[in-house]
């Protein structure tokens, strides 16, 4: 049996968090369970009141791996509506020992 694959450097986490909110579900060559479904809401092509809440759910979603996986203790993600078409999100990854690295950047609804 194989050794699980770790991820040494934390800055590693940032950029995989990322690239895993930023890459559609199904559409990487190495893993089909990778990235998120943000892509079915750009398909609606609107932000209406529950928009906000189901990009952060759908972020904690594509991250939950990384819990599974032991590299982080915790994540937590906050998102609102800044604009018509625009969600701000900031997702918080826990180390297992405590340590946060906290990830922002805002969702386009229409690109």
């Amino acid at each position: 049996m194989e050794a699980a694959v770790r991820v040494e450097n934390w800055a590693d986490i940032q950029e995989i968090t990322f690239m895993c909110i930023g890459t559609d579900k199904g559409t990487w060559w190495a893993d089909p369970n990778f990235g998120s479904e943000l892509w079915m809401l750009r398909q609606e092509g609107k932000v209406d009141n529950r928009t906000a809440g189901r990009v952060q759910q759908m972020i904690l979603d594509c991250l939950k791996w990384m819990k599974d996986d032991g590299l982080a203790a915790d994540i937590d993600c906050q998102a609102e509506q800044v604009g018509k078409n625009e969600i701000a999100y900031s997702v918080t990854v826990f180390r297992p020992s405590g340590n946060p690295i906290i990830v922002k950047d805002t969702w386009y609804a229409v690109k």
